[in-house]
């Protein structure tokens, strides 16, 4: 990274950063995608990514704490099996071919569910997959821990 580019990436993180942070997200997907076309070496990747998102949500997640918005006995068992999965997949040595081909198809992914219409449910009531989060909380934070992403 040469002249510019640092100040770039970081203007550009801190816009990220206060985005996410005004809905309750860390930005993990963005500064991985900024972070890969920057040109830093693959294996750093997943680390920069998931600290500065750690730094991001835990001001989102005081914030909405203090609002009583955060169920915080559901949170935590999501939280229990998902976060140590997602450092043994930080841990996992892979190839940056393979790294680069799983950061993008998530990040494509991820931009196709935005596409999908959400219908809300009455009155906040749990969705049909509700009961199902926290089988899915340890596969998705292994695959969060892999690529760098929050997995939110």
């Amino acid at each position: 990274m040469i002249g510019a580019v640092p100040a770039l990436l970081a203007l550009a993180f801190l816009i990220t950063a206060l985005l996410y942070a005004s809905v309750g997200f860390g930005g993990g997907s963005t500064y991985s995608a900024l972070l890969a076309l920057s040109g830093l070496d693959y294996r750093l990747l997943p680390l920069v990514s998931l600290a500065c998102n750690i730094v991001v949500v835990t001001g989102s997640s005081i914030r909405f704490s203090r609002t009583g918005l955060t169920p915080w006995r559901k949170a935590a068992v999501i939280v229990a099996l998902g976060a140590p999965l997602s450092f043994l997949g930080g841990l996992t040595p892979i190839k940056e071919a393979t790294f680069l081909a799983l950061l993008g198809g998530s990040l494509v992914l991820t931009a196709l569910t935005m596409l999908v219409p959400v219908n809300e449910n009455a009155g906040g009531a749990p969705s049909r997959f509700a009961r199902w989060m926290p089988l899915a909380a340890a596969p998705l934070g292994y695959f969060a821990g892999l690529v760098g992403i929050g997995g939110g």
